[in-house]
């Protein structure tokens, strides 16, 4: 499945081309999982402090026996830790919790900012997120300065549109060197992957087997894969794999759900 693969950033980093997901995954599952999918040829590990298992995931990274530095680690800052002052000690957390002092990438998870606290979703009374005010170009610049303190390797966006990058790009000094995003068959996003391709900023698929929040029918129960993979003598999901590996992006698929 493409697990020896790997695309260059640009910052002259290889990453592997298939990360393992580590999204939506169960509580006391992702340990093991993380643990048998690093064993079985994963070397990236895609992680956010919202998924709240960062701490199993360092867990079956150290159980795994597999060198650290043959691991590309992702992590990402959440809405509530927007303002500068929250950047670093957000990341010092995620560190903490994975158990490791670098991550090979840092991701803003969403180009906005809620509330600041412990809070993952601050709400008002009327249950509607609480925002804050604060520019992605001055999160930006705090994660830009994590470059110096060696605890990241590479810094990049996600879920951001072509509008929103560039406006980043015409405020930060740092490219990003990467937009993770919902990408495969059903939701290609030509317009954005092209935009992407002539900044030298990487894309990442998230949901490369369709999403399964949304209610609408996934990609991989489409009868045009399953034909496809029947033919090849393959699974659906690996088809997906290949077929966003071969356009030339890294993808990642979940771990525990499909």
């Amino acid at each position: 499945m493409a697990l020896n693969r790997t695309f260059t950033l640009n910052t002259g980093a290889k990453i592997p081309a298939v990360g393992f997901g580590t999204w939506q995954a169960a509580p006391h599952e992702v340990e093991k999982a993380v643990e048998i999918a690093l064993k079985s040829g994963y070397r990236h590990i895609d992680c956010a402090a919202i998924y709240r298992n960062e701490n199993e995931v360092g867990m079956g990274i150290k159980k795994s026996g597999v060198k650290r530095d043959e691991i590309f680690v992702t992590g990402k800052l959440w809405n509530t830790k927007h303002r500068p002052e929250d950047v670093e000690s957000a990341l010092d957390k995620s560190l903490a919790d994975l158990g490791t002092d670098y991550v090979d990438l840092f991701l803003m998870h969403w180009p906005c900012a809620f509330a600041p606290g412990d809070k993952f979703s601050p709400l008002d009374a009327n249950g509607v997120f609480r925002l804050d005010d604060v520019d992605v170009s001055v999160t930006w610049k705090a994660m830009e300065a994590l470059l110096k303190t060696k605890k990241v390797r590479a810094i990049g966006v996600s879920n951001f549109n072509i509008r929103r990058l560039e406006s980043l790009l015409s405020t930060c000094s740092v490219i990003p060197a990467a937009n993770q995003v919902e990408k495969h068959p059903y939701l290609q996003q030509p317009e954005l992957a092209e935009f992407c391709k002539k900044k030298g900023i990487l894309i990442e698929a998230y949901s490369p087997l369709g999403n399964n929040q949304t209610g609408e029918p996934r990609t991989v129960d489409d009868a045009k894969v399953h034909e496809v993979a029947k033919r090849l003598g393959k699974d659906p999901g690996q088809v997906l794999v290949s077929w966003g590996v071969q356009t030339g992006h890294v993808v990642l698929p979940k771990s525990v759900t499909a």
